[in-house]
């Protein structure tokens, strides 16, 4: 029930969420957009676009490095924008919340930047290259969570809304955390070879792509798993939080 939604989607319990999909924008120079864009019913399809920019990257001499991981993720993550939505009483804004409707959504957005391009000759004649793949936030990242509301409110129903919103703030938060996990994993080198220059930076190009398409992969199965045993955060106590859940109190 993640109270967090991407694009179109319906959830369970207290709220919806939209799951992710993952999108590399063909942008200008090597900057790869990766968005993660939630599809109708959480499941997590993607969307890749590659775009060809290592070719466009210079080469330069040198010896390449080992392999290793990213390790971080660059950049801010969003603000999350809280947004209020009027109900009759507390009856009428659970009754919503159990419909499945569309409570919030976390999009995070990354950006994959290509360094320079490395090679060196391999003792048979060809040509080793690699490059380098390190991640940040796009400013395009969102997450938005909606909270409801009622005219003259108690201090106790107040209090319900305060944890309902807590636990949904929390549930939306680990969705970052979830895929900044992935990225955080990801190789930071991506190598081939070729007989020659060219050769091996075509064959850069199509490893970089199956980079990118493992990561997408990647992500989209840590956020369904995480949205499965969560669902949606109605049972986000089995990762270690509070599940999210709206009680109205009851009367004295």
């Amino acid at each position: 029930m993640e109270a967090v939604r991407l694009e179109d989607a319906r959830e369970h319990d207290s709220s919806a969420e939209r799951s992710t999909g993952v999108a590399l924008s063909p942008g200008a120079g090597p900057a790869l957009l990766m968005r993660l864009q939630q599809s109708a019913g959480n499941a997590a399809v993607c969307r890749l676009v590659a775009d060809a920019v290592l070719a466009r990257q210079p080469a330069a001499t040198g010896t390449p490095t080992a392999a290793s991981t990213v390790g971080s993720v660059g950049g801010k993550r969003p603000a999350i924008k809280e947004t209020t939505k009027e109900f009759e009483d507390c009856n009428a804004a659970v009754a919503w919340l159990n419909s499945g409707t569309y409570t919030g959504e976390a999009q995070p957005v990354y950006k994959a930047t290509a360094g320079k391009i490395r090679s060196k000759k391999l003792p048979d004649g060809s040509l080793q290259a690699e490059v380098d793949i390190t991640w940040a936030y796009d400013a395009s990242s969102t997450a938005e969570v909606i909270v409801p509301t009622w005219p003259d409110m108690t201090k106790a129903e107040k209090d319900a809304v305060g944890k309902y919103k807590s636990a949904l703030r929390a549930h939306e938060v680990m969705h970052f955390d979830v895929t900044d996990k992935v990225v955080k994993a990801l190789p930071l080198t991506v190598t081939a070879t070729g007989s020659d220059q060219q050769d091996a930076t075509t064959n850069l190009q199509a490893a970089a792509d199956t980079h990118q398409s493992d990561a997408k992969t990647a992500i989209d199965t840590a956020t369904t798993e995480y949205d499965t045993t969560t669902a949606h955060g109605a049972t986000q106590s089995a990762v270690g939080g509070v599940d999210v859940h709206l009680a109205c109190p009851t009367s004295p």
